[in-house]
C-alpha cells in the first residue's frame, strides 16, 4: 500500500531540485498539493521542472557554493510575495568526488564541502527566519551513510556529510523556539546521476542486501519528516541504506 501526504496550501523550498532525490521530492510535494520554490544551477532543467506545474512551481537558479545571504533573501522574498511564507524545505544539493589523502584536489575537496555543508548553512540561516518561515516549519537536509561508513578515498565527502549530521543537533536547539524542526536523511547508494557518473564498487552495492534505492525510496521518509505526522521529531538522523549496515557484517 502506498502512503500519500496532503500538503495542500503548504509552501516548501527544494534546494538541488533539478535531479535525483531533490527532483523526486519536488514532484511529490506538488502532487501532494504544495507550492514549491525549486532551486538549482541548471536553468534548462529548472524550466523543465517548472513546466510540470507552472501554477505551483517557482524556480530560481543559484549556485549554493557562492550564493550570498542577499541572494537567498531575494529568492525567498519573491516566493513569499507569490505564495506566502514557507512551511519548510529540503536541502539535497551535493557533490561527490574522490579525494584520496595522498593525491587529492584541494579545490574539489573544498567544493564538496561548500556544496553539502556551507551551502546548507547559508540556506538555513535565511530560511528559518520569522520573516520567511511559518511557525512549526520542518527542514530536511541530506547526509549520507558515508558520514559513518566512509569508503577509501572519500574523506571530503564523508567529512562534509558528517558535518551535516553534527550541525543539525545545535540547529534543532536554536530553531525550536519557533516550533521549527530539522532532521537529516542518510542514504547509501541511490539510483541517480551521481551514481551513474561515479565509480561505486560492486562490493559496496552488494552490501545493500535489500537493493539499491531509487529516489522514491528516499523521498517517502523525507515527506513524512516534513509532514505534521512527524511533529515531535527533530535533531535526528535517519539511515535509508538498503540493509547496508547489517549487510556489511553478514
Amino acid at each position: 500500500m502506498g502512503v500519500t501526504f496532503d500538503f495542500t496550501g503548504k509552501n516548501f523550498v527544494v534546494v538541488g531540485a533539478t535531479s535525483g532525490i531533490g527532483k523526486q521530492a519536488a514532484i511529490e510535494l506538488v502532487e501532494g498539493g504544495a507550492n514549491i520554490l525549486a532551486v538549482g544551477r541548471n536553468i534548462e532543467r529548472l524550466d523543465a521542472l517548472k513546466n510540470i506545474n507552472p501554477k505551483k512551481i517557482s524556480a530560481v537558479s543559484l549556485d549554493v557554493t557562492c550564493a550570498t545571504a542577499e541572494d537567498w533573501i531575494d529568492a525567498l522574498e519573491n516566493f513569499k510575495n507569490k505564495f506566502g511564507k514557507i512551511d519548510g524545505g529540503i536541502y539535497s544539493a551535493g557533490l561527490y568526488g574522490l579525494t584520496p589523502l595522498n593525491s587529492f584536489d584541494i579545490e574539489l575537496a573544498r567544493k564538496i564541502f561548500d556544496t553539502s555543508f556551507w551551502g546548507m548553512v547559508n540556506f538555513l540561516q535565511v530560511a528559518t527566519k520569522k520573516n520567511f518561515s511559518n511557525a512549526k516549519s520542518s527542514f530536511v537536509v541530506m547526509s549520507s551513510i558515508a558520514a559513518s561508513y566512509g569508503s577509501k578515498g572519500l574523506f571530503a565527502y564523508a567529512a562534509a556529510k558528517a558535518a551535516v549530521q553534527a550541525a543539525i543537533k545545535p540547529f534543532a536547539k536554536e530553531i525550536i523556539k519557533n516550533g521549527h524542526r530539522i532532521n537529516s536523511v542518510a542514504p547509501a547508494a541511490v539510483q541517480t546521476e551521481m551514481l551513474e557518473n561515479n565509480f561505486i564498487s560492486e562490493d559496496f552495492l552488494s552490501r545493500q542486501i535489500l537493493g539499491v534505492a531509487t529516489p522514491a525510496d528516499i523521498t517517502g521518509l523525507i515527506l513524512f519528516l516534513l509532514s505534521t505526522r512527524a511533529d515531535l521529531i527533530t535533531g535526528q538522523n535517519f539511515f535509508v541504506d538498503g540493509g547496508y549496515i547489517v549487510g556489511a557484517y553478514v
